[in-house]
């Protein structure tokens, strides 16, 4: 077939949408999810397909199709979405369709784009082309969280002999995001001197870490960076101060959590550095220690895939054409399991994802107009990245 993206329709990516959107599967339950696309994948007819178990999460899944050599390309999505807030004006477990927008929780985050790309799968094995690569499809648990179920992935050798990796996390139109800002958390722990509250005395530790909050909260305290190429800062917010209660006593612990987003390039340890210089010049009165990213996986940290790359210029070519317009090439401002993709598993990782809006929160919706698109150019750029033949083809 000389356009295996002429498959897709819209009523089929709606379709799996719909169906998708319908099942829960909140960070934490997301096995029914995890089952339903095992099936998907093995009626399609994907080889080696496993189930990697994420403690108290579900399995994540990754299967394979095409060739059984040569390099890979992976299609991933995460299975789990954010809980349900207060606000919605309807079920958000029984989606529903008004005008050009699909509603229902996880419908831009990310069931919308995981309808692109397997509608996409479908497409190309419905079609018949052979694959000069192999084509990984990946679903993974626990995304919203600590991205443990990348991790199992990564850890599984699944990734072996991998290039490149598209993820449709929620995009904005002619846009291609080709990296993302690292994150760190950092948590200050403060120790005091307690004394009897009501005859003074003693070292306050949550005074100490008020103090330094504060500090950290006044704008241009810390240099926060700069990237021209995508005219973006990094970020510090202060997420957590915690300690002292209702006893008779001056409080002598106190803890403060901040976010820090750095930008590619800069480090975890240049951050705490420059956290440690804040502490210091707040004269506080008692101890402190700085510790960073203690978590369950190895930090999301910053990256860039070099937009003069095959796999950028593919991607944004098809982009380009299915949208009937010029795309920019951005820069992530939070992290993903894309993140862990790219650093942890040294995959190229571009994020290209349907549009919509209320991400993540009450009456969330994806664009129908922009699934059709999103998964033509899923399709194109996996067989260009794969298919010498259909690149060649398609481009007289």
């Amino acid at each position: 077939m000389s356009n295996v993206a002429d498959l897709l329709t819209a009523d089929r990516l709606l379709e799996l949408a719909t169906e998708m959107v319908a099942i829960p599967s909140v960070t934490g339950n997301e096995q029914r999810l995890a089952d339903w696309t095992a099936a998907f994948l093995s009626e399609l007819g994907f080889r080696h397909l496993h189930r990697l178990p994420v403690p108290e999460s579900g399995d994540s899944i990754v299967a394979e199709y095409g060739a059984t050599h040569g390099p890979a390309v992976m299609l991933n999505f995460h299975l789990d979405t954010f809980p349900v807030c207060e606000g919605w004006t309807r079920d958000p477990l029984r989606p529903w369709r008004d005008g050009d927008r699909l509603y229902g929780l996880g419908a831009h985050d990310m069931k919308g784009g995981a309808a692109c790309l397997l509608g996409a799968v479908e497409a190309i094995v419905r079609s018949g082309v052979e694959l000069s690569g192999r084509l990984i499809v990946s679903a993974t648990s626990d995304e919203e969280n600590w991205s443990r179920g990348a991790h199992a992935l990564i850890r599984s050798g699944a990734l072996d002999g991998c290039v490149a990796c598209l993820v449709p996390e929620p995009s904005n139109a002619g846009t291609l995001t080709i990296g993302q800002r690292g994150r760190h958390v950092f948590r200050l722990s403060f120790t005091g001197q307690a004394a009897h509250a009501a005859f003074g005395g003693g070292i306050n530790a949550v005074t100490d870490a008020a103090r330094v909050a504060a500090r950290l909260a006044e704008p241009g305290t810390v240099d926060l960076g700069y990237d021209q190429r995508f005219d973006m800062t990094g970020s510090l917010c202060v997420i957590g101060l915690h300690g002292g209660g209702t006893l008779i006593l001056v409080p002598e612990q106190a803890e403060l959590f901040i976010d820090r987003h750095i930008l590619p390039g800069e480090t975890a340890e240049g951050a705490a550095a420059q956290i440690r210089a804040v502490v210091e010049s707040c004269g506080i009165e008692g101890r402190y220690e700085l510790s960073w990213d203690d978590r369950p996986t190895p930090a999301p940290g910053s990256f860039v895939v070099d937009p003069e790359s095959t796999l950028v210029r593919t991607v944004r070519e098809h982009l380009e054409r299915e949208q009937g317009r010029a795309v920019r090439l951005v820069l992530g401002r939070s992290v993903a399991d894309t993140s862990h993709f790219a650093v942890h598993g040294t995959v190229p990782t571009l994020i290209c994802g349907p549009q919509g809006g209320n991400t993540c929160t009450a009456d969330e919706y994806v664009d129908i107009n922009s699934l059709v698109p999103t998964a033509r150019t899923y399709v194109h750029s996996v067989l260009d990245l794969l298919n010498t033949a259909h690149s060649n083809e398609h481009r007289r």
